[in-house]
């Protein structure tokens, strides 16, 4: 048996978090007579396993799914990635937005006498780009995508680390279906996103333009 104390010195974490997680359903504790938490070698190894999903930054959520049998570790895996794939093109076009405020102060001109967001209305050129770059992304034409990337993106996102995000992307989808609709971001019509069916998930391709060339790339999935 391990002292809840003990435990805490070996795995590098709290008696408070390890009360937390098993108020959560997490982890469980054998109590003594003294009421002091105590740890069998299996629960010792439960808790080792929920703190390293934890580091990955799963929900508590999504590994007492795991916990249960209703996930699948590898789709919990790439369901957090695209989370913060999605968080970082946020902080991309915040970016953006403070880049162009500069050129303008830069230049001399009044900042606020410029709109320095994005355009009042979407553009049918981005439209069409992103309609034929999707089906770029969806039959793995990397040169045809990546000729009307921005070169910040290139250099972001070289080929060799796109092709692997696209494959793991791509592999819980099923089989294509459709290309689905063609929407637009409600807060920035510089956002366009392409639909796409397959048999087990939909597949949501997110295109940032600025100024006719893409700027941003983002893959993740929706329900059908």
């Amino acid at each position: 048996m391990h002292d809840i104390h003990e435990v805490c010195g070996l795995l590098g974490t709290t008696s408070r978090t390890l009360r937390f997680y098993e108020e959560k359903g997490l982890i469980t504790s054998t109590k003594t007579d003294s009421a002091r938490r105590q740890y069998t070698d299996a629960q010792l190894e439960q808790i080792r396993r929920v703190l390293a999903l934890r580091a990955l930054g799963l929900p508590v959520k999504a590994i007492a799914a795991l916990q249960h049998r209703d996930g699948d570790l590898r789709q919990a895996v790439l369901a957090r990635r695209a989370e913060i794939i999605a968080s970082i093109e946020t902080r991309r076009r915040e970016i953006q937005l403070l880049t162009d405020a500069l050129a303008v102060l830069e230049a001399g001109d009044d900042l606020y006498a410029q709109d320095v967001r994005t355009p009042d209305v979407p553009s049918p050129q981005n439209d069409e780009i992103a309609a034929r770059r999707a089906r770029s992304v969806v039959e793995g034409d990397t040169e045809a995508l990546y000729r009307h990337l921005g070169p910040k993106l290139t250099a972001y996102m070289p080929r060799d680390a796109y092709t692997v995000v696209r494959a793991d992307t791509l592999e819980p989808l099923g089989e294509f279906v459709a290309y689905d609709r063609l929407a637009h971001d409600a807060e920035s019509p510089r956002v366009v996103e392409q639909y796409v069916r397959y048999t087990r998930l939909g597949l949501k391709i997110r295109f940032v333009f600025h100024r006719g060339i893409i700027d941003g790339l983002w893959m993740g999935y929706y329900e059908i």
